[in-house]
């Protein structure tokens, strides 16, 4: 699917820059072109204001050099021809080449406005550029008069300009396939891994709940057999039965909850209030609320509480924080062990530091240890009605509120979690 998406990218991209490319070359090919012409209209109409006092001597045209003493008429590369206002044409240069002229539109519009330019083709198929002006010539009337040149050194410079803009269109294409292949592949690297990440999360999940459901189902089924083979012969095994469909019922409703914060985390419509709140409060409750489960399993929770430590945020979610972190360090605290929950402020800084003396953390396993659905220990963690989504959440808060956590863990010598709040 990438791979297809990749290729259509780079094809948009290669597509768009050969689209720049004809459009700029097509418009540096017209602004060369209109410079060139606009020299050649110049250089006309300078050579006729040069030589038109020698064109317009007389109703024959210009004059042929043919006695000592007159001044010398040199076309110097260029032809005239001199027409009456019928287009007839009533003397010229020498070999002129009356298919080159102007054509009858152009001297209707010489006539019009004074002046007029027009492209022509020699007999020969030569480009030529002509400029025509309405003249009044001695001894009365008025004329046309044509100045032209062959325009071929300006063809033959603007045909290698095409080939030129050509060539650089074709060699830019395989470089633009390969940088579109390249940038396409980076753009899509956040969506793939966006996409992987969404895959894993739904197999996890799905791998998660279905061991609750499994045993929700057969303990179901188990119960109702027995309610079929009436009177019921075993009630304690019907009890049992119930309480492990609660039980995993209980997990299963846990579980749903805690993904549905992180899906609306994800999606930023969890939103956390911004208010005044006594964090030295929050430990000392959720310290409270774990003691039970601590208790039951044989574990010291200490509280120390370093004076009045004051945060801006929301209290609900720092208690959850706080309770996710007490979980688990009791749960993964061996019976007569030891768990502390220190709160204090440090500059601008509030410090909660909870640290247990529990089995710790293998080393390969912390860069991993706020992945969602990922356990350490996944026998024990299943033991206990863990779902691997306790430090995701808690780092959602924690990054809610503008704060840090870091985790410090050994194996064998317990595990330090520090969260670091604005205070």
């Amino acid at each position: 699917m990438f791979s297809a998406a990749r290729w259509r990218l780079t094809i948009v991209f290669t597509a768009v820059l050969a689209v720049i490319l004809v459009v700029s070359g097509i418009v540096v090919y017209l602004t060369t072109r209109s410079v060139i012409y606009d020299r050649v209209d110049s250089d006309l109409e300078d050579r006729a204001g040069d030589d038109l006092s020698l064109l317009t001597r007389g109703p024959h045209g210009p004059r042929e050099p043919s006695s000592e003493g007159d001044e010398e008429f040199d076309p110097g590369g260029y032809f005239y021809a001199l027409l009456d206002s019928s287009g007839q044409v009533i003397g010229g240069s020498q070999y002129l080449d009356v298919e080159g002229l102007a054509s009858v539109e152009t001297l209707e519009k010489a006539l019009d406005d004074g002046e007029a330019f027009a492209d022509t083709r020699s007999s020969k198929g030569d480009s030529q550029r002509v400029y025509v002006l309405t003249v009044s010539i001695v001894g009365g009337g008025e004329a046309l008069l044509q100045i032209g040149r062959s325009t071929e050194p300006e063809e033959a410079a603007l045909s290698q300009l095409r080939i030129i803009l050509l060539a650089v269109l074709a060699v830019s294409m395989a470089p633009a396939v390969g940088g579109g292949y390249l940038l396409s592949g980076r753009a899509l690297r956040p969506i793939k891994t966006a996409m992987d990440s969404q895959r894993s999360f739904i197999a996890d999940a799905s791998h998660e709940l279905r061991t609750p459901v499994a045993v929700v189902r057969t303990n179901a089924e188990l119960l109702k057999r027995h309610i079929q083979a009436r009177p019921s012969q075993k009630p304690e095994r019907d009890a049992v039965a119930l309480d492990d469909i609660l039980s995993e019922s209980e997990r299963l409703g846990r579980m749903v909850d805690q993904m549905l914060t992180l899906a609306e985390a994800d999606a930023g419509e969890r939103e956390v209030s911004d208010s005044e709140v006594a964090l030295h409060e929050v430990v000392e409750e959720a310290a409270r609320s774990i003691k039970a489960l601590a208790q039951v399993r044989g574990v010291t929770v200490d509280t120390r509480i370093e004076g009045i430590v004051e945060v801006r945020g929301d209290r609900a979610r720092l208690h959850e924080l706080l309770v996710v972190l007490l979980d688990n360090a009791v749960k993964y605290t061996d019976a007569g062990g030891r768990v502390e929950i220190a709160v204090r402020q440090v500059h601008k800084k509030a410090t909660v530091t909870v640290s247990d003396s529990g089995q710790g953390i293998p080393a390969d396993s912390l860069p991993h240890i706020f992945d969602r659905f990922y356990r350490v220990d996944k026998a024990r963690s299943r033991e206990s009605g863990g779902t691997g989504l306790g430090l995701a959440i808690a780092r959602h808060i924690v990054d809610a509120h503008g704060g840090t956590m870091h985790i410090e863990s050994a194996m064998g010598e317990g595990t330090k979690v520090t969260v670091e709040l604005p205070a």
